[in-house]
């Protein structure tokens, strides 16, 4: 009993401190460079210099140049009717509208599945355990469920 208990303060504990870090990692990170005059010479380094040659600290801010475009859906409208504009920018699906519409509205499908007769399904995620779900016939929405 007293194992069991142990593991499971454990596995809690270890959740926390991967949820923790997630949190507080850093954007940008800093560091600082520093600079030796060594006979008449400038050389850069990470690590001090030797006690001595005279020193310069210079703070240095390295941040993420990765550009995040969250929440933008930005897409060239020319491509569609204003009636598929309407429903792309409302996040909503409708019958007659076509497959790349359907796209720029819902995203990309998680799956398609295919069958001899019926039109194709197209599965679309709608949250952690939920879907949506289109169906397509030459390349038009025929069906949908949400």
């Amino acid at each position: 009993m007293f194992f069991r208990k142990f593991f499971i303060s454990l596995q809690i504990l270890l959740r926390s401190s991967v949820l923790l870090i997630g949190i507080l990692l850093p954007t940008s990170t800093i560091a600082t460079i520093y600079q030796c005059h060594t006979n008449g010479e400038l050389a850069l380094q990470d690590t001090p210099c030797p006690t001595d040659v005279p020193q310069t600290e210079i703070d240095v801010v390295i941040k993420n140049d990765k550009k995040r475009n969250i929440g933008s859906n930005q897409y060239d409208q020319s491509q569609f009717s204003a009636w598929e504009n309407e429903l792309i920018d409302a996040g909503k699906v409708s019958v007659g509208m076509s497959t790349n519409a359907l796209i720029q509205s819902w995203g990309s499908p998680v799956d398609i599945n295919r069958s001899a007769y019926s039109p194709e399904q197209w599965v679309f995620r709608s949250g952690r355990y939920t879907y949506k779900y289109a169906y397509i016939r030459d390349g038009a929405v025929v069906n949908w469920q949400d």
